[in-house]
């Protein structure tokens, strides 16, 4: 028995997906036009969607940037793991990414000083990664304390 299945799409349908996708393009408008207006957080929100939705990460860097050099932190943090992910050891985009994790850091994010620390350890500098690691516990971060003792051995 060779069963087809029937796709049957009324009109209304078809008017509530136009309406629903209009709604989410004129939402990601909105977020560039405020972005570009100075507003780090929607540079922020639609660099997250550029990586999770889109899958651009060229586009979601620009704005992480512009967001971070408008002191949006998380944005530092976000930016600065997509780009050492396009480098290596030493490269421009690691000593970018550093730069973006340090100052998370002296932010008071605990996850920059953790970020920085593994940076660090990953170019084979472990006396600096322990010392960020140490920021990173103090702050309340259990990865860093842990990566401490771990040095410590």
């Amino acid at each position: 028995m060779n069963i087809k299945p029937i796709i049957w799409i009324t009109p209304w349908v078809m008017v509530y997906f136009l309406a629903v996708g209009n709604e989410v393009w004129a939402e990601e408008d909105n977020l560039l036009d405020s972005c570009n207006k100075g507003n780090s957080a929607a540079c922020f929100e639609r660099g997250k969607k550029y990586v999770t939705l889109d899958r651009d990460n060229k586009k979601a860097i620009v704005l992480f940037r512009k967001a971070c050099s408008a002191d949006y932190m998380t944005a530092c943090l976000w930016g600065g793991n997509l780009i050492q992910g396009t480098g290596k050891q030493y490269s421009p985009q690691w000593k970018e990414a550093s730069k973006m994790f340090k100052k998370a850091c002296d932010a008071g994010e605990d996850a920059g000083c953790f970020n920085l620390g593994a940076l660090y350890y990953k170019e084979g500098r472990a006396s600096r990664a322990k010392k960020q690691f140490k920021k990173a516990c103090d702050m309340g971060n259990q990865p860093g304390c842990d990566n401490v003792k771990w040095l410590s051995k």
